[in-house]
């Protein structure tokens, strides 16, 4: 199926031809047929990431949105700023003809401004539950006419902690509308299910699972990296930098203190033709968003982050994930390598991309795990050897010289203490009493 087979209205195929997008993917052409023929069905699906979900829920909401009712009709409610702008952007290019209004509600920054802009006759609100409840309990924003409401990144949102807030929003603040609900999640959680159930009581709703396609996992090659000694894991790391060559990569951690050691290493780093940057929960809003749109922009090839930093992010053509630490939960592991496989624009068709692990023999049960949630082996590559001889487990030798095998330790501190010698010029005459 095409969209053109899905009597698509003429401005919002004149929008995805602008976007160059014409063939479905799975889940689009799953959930987009299921919507407009149930007009009042809720929708349930489970999707992984990269698999073209935005569009799944924009497409439906856009058809049967009242161009001439200047009220918000529509709320998709997402985890994560970032997300948020993300999601604006794809509702902003596929109205380009039907000329609808689109307002992106989130914290950080003035608030008056949105309220504006929503009072000006916006149609569509993508928000974070935060925001928007702010919004609710100054009476700016009015639910009234609201008819879809979108969760996006379900199972994210749990995790972030905003159960409380969704379920405000859906089980008091729009207790008496009763608009459909969409739902996305990657994996479905029993709160994601007992939450759908209460709000729509546990009727006409239509599930939807296209993660057994294996979009995320099917179309990345995925490789490990097994290490006995912890100490030597950093340098095997350097090794397989400059063995993969990565254009465009990201690089995951499990702590924030982890990624800020590993950036500092990196960045003096020779050899590896690595522009790397870190994202944390240290950085100002304002300062995120300039190293995103570095990364994006090709200004900087690597991005160095937590799951918790880098959810919500969506971007294209990352050629490598690299799991410097393997992830604590099997979730997070394919919500990491969906970055390396993504869905273009032209055709529909996915990037494959390459995703690398750095496994400790302690490990393997850990990765076993994963193997077992995704049903798919990943595949072992044996280590990179070193160039040189000698032992090279120089475990606090920050000055190490990774390219040649030799430390530049002996010799650097020969030449702080000839330095302290000039420096240091006795007063002969103190020996002469």
């Amino acid at each position: 199926m095409n969209f053109q087979e899905m009597n698509l209205k003429e401005e919002i195929s004149r929008g995805l031809e602008q976007m160059e997008i014409f063939t479905p993917t799975p889940i689009q052409e799953q959930t987009i047929p299921t919507a407009l023929d149930n007009p009042k069905s809720h929708i349930m699906a489970q999707a992984r990431t990269g698999s073209g979900k935005t569009l799944a829920f924009a497409i439906p909401i856009v058809e049967n949105i009242d161009k001439n009712l200047k009220k918000v009709q529509a709320i998709i409610l997402v985890p994560t700023r970032e997300l948020c702008k993300q999601v604006a952007e794809v509702f902003i290019a596929l109205t380009k003809f039907s000329r609808l209004n689109i307002v992106q509600v989130y914290g950080g920054v003035s608030i008056e401004r949105q309220i504006r802009t929503i009072q000006e006759g916006s149609q569509i609100v993508v928000a974070t539950p935060g925001r928007l409840i702010d919004l609710f309990n100054r009476n700016r924003i009015n639910f009234r006419d609201v008819r879809f409401v979108v969760l996006d990144e379900a199972d994210r949102m749990l995790d972030m902690g905003f159960m409380p807030d969704i379920e405000f929003l859906l089980l008091r603040a729009m207790k008496n509308i009763q608009p459909r609900l969409f739902l996305f999640s990657a994996t479905m959680l029993e709160q994601v299910k007992s939450l759908t159930k209460r709000f729509t009581n546990g009727k006409n709703v239509i599930e939807i699972d296209v993660s057994k396609d294996s979009l995320t996992v099917e179309n990345c090659h995925q490789y490990y990296y097994q290490f006995d000694d912890k100490r030597d894991k950093y340098y095997h790391f350097v090794r397989i930098l400059r063995k993969e060559r990565p254009k465009h990569c990201m690089i995951f951690v499990n702590t924030k203190r982890t990624g800020e050691w590993l950036f500092n290493r990196l960045i003096d780093e020779k050899n590896i033709n690595l522009k790397p940057e870190l994202i944390s929960g240290n950085l100002t809003q304002r300062r995120r968003e300039v190293v995103l749109e570095k990364f994006r922009k090709r200004k900087i090839n690597c991005l160095i982050a937590t799951d918790v930093a880098a959810r919500g992010l969506d971007i294209e053509r990352v050629s490598h994930v690299f799991n410097y630490d393997l992830p604590e939960f099997e979730e997070n592991y394919v919500h990491r390598i969906g970055r390396t496989a993504r869905v273009t624009g032209t055709s529909g068709k996915v990037e494959k991309g390459i995703a690398i692990s750095l496994v400790q023999s302690d490990q393997y049960r850990t990765l076993a795990r994963i193997e077992g949630f995704m049903n798919k082996e990943i595949q072992k590559r044996p280590l990179p050897k070193r160039q040189g001889n000698g032992n090279w487990n120089q475990n606090s030798d920050k000055n190490f010289n990774r390219t040649q095998g030799k430390s530049n330790f002996r010799k650097k501190n020969q030449r702080t203490q000839q330095e302290n010698k000039k420096k240091y010029k006795p007063d002969r005459r103190q020996f002469l009493y």
